[in-house]
């Protein structure tokens, strides 16, 4: 039986935007069913978001998936159409939270646009934006990732970890109001966190359902490296939910969470 925490803040965390293909992110519906939901431009292209999550309780600040780092190759950022409009830390302060406050960085798997927004650049050298945090990642899913499947291997920041002093295993973790499901399909080992705060549990889904259209069934993303497995593994999740329940979505530009079922 878990605990209920009631004193807790959660908030979502705007991360800047990514351009893809529409038909490849969304498979198999066409460009015309998708144009249906979500802005498609002349080029079949969709801006894509990405929200990471700010929780708060007690002593402890936790970001999740803090997005892209504005200094990746040009290669990268040049083929996704990395946008980043307003600065991670400002986007951070709006939420009264500074970043040397964080205590805790949590990476649900370590494709670049989940998670290299907690490096920057200085002169000469990567350091971590979050100086005084820990960061967390799953141990199955960082060795998967430190020699991965080539369909995915240029998507892995993996080596900038060299940076961090310390890397803190996800199967370690000591606080009872979150918890870690591991899924295979998108990516070996992903974690999808779930947070009891009150009486309705938040699960921030990460990859596994990027997009509220991806509720849908039968649908999933040119990028998992898995469809098939991928598809069954967000049936069973969603078949497991007793409502209610909040969703939330890193990469919907139109919405960043829903309630389900």
């Amino acid at each position: 039986m878990f605990h209920i925490f009631k004193d807790m803040r959660i908030n979502t965390l705007m991360c800047g935007t990514l351009t893809v293909k529409a038909d490849e992110m969304i498979k198999p519906m066409s460009l015309e069913v998708i144009g249906g939901k979500y802005n498609i431009d002349a080029r079949g292209n969709m801006k894509l978001a990405m929200h990471g999550l700010v929780v708060e309780e007690s002593d402890r600040i936790v970001v999740i998936d803090p997005g892209c780092a504005d200094f990746l190759p040009r290669t990268i950022t040049d083929a996704y159409g990395l946008e980043i409009e307003v600065p991670l830390e400002e986007n951070l302060s709006k939420l009264g939270v500074a970043v040397d406050r964080v205590t805790d960085v949590i990476f649900t798997h370590l494709h670049f646009d989940h998670g290299s927004g907690a490096f920057k650049r200085v002169p000469g050298n990567i350091e971590k934006v979050f100086s005084n945090a820990r960061y967390h990642v799953s141990k199955e899913h960082f060795a998967y990732a430190s020699n991965p499947d080539k369909k995915e291997a240029s998507s892995f920041f993996t080596k900038i970890f060299r940076y961090v002093d310390r890397v803190y295993w996800l199967e370690d973790w000591d606080a009872e109001w979150i918890r870690f499901n591991k899924y295979y399909g998108h990516t070996y080992g992903m974690v999808v966190p779930v947070i009891f705060d009150g009486e309705t549990p938040v699960y921030y889904i990460s990859d596994l359902i990027p997009m509220y259209i991806f509720l849908h069934s039968g649908v999933y993303s040119g990028y998992d490296l898995n469809p098939d497995l991928a598809i069954r593994e967000k049936e069973d999740f969603l078949s497991r939910l007793s409502g209610p329940n909040r969703l939330i979505y890193f990469h919907d530009p139109l919405s960043r969470s829903s309630s389900y079922p």
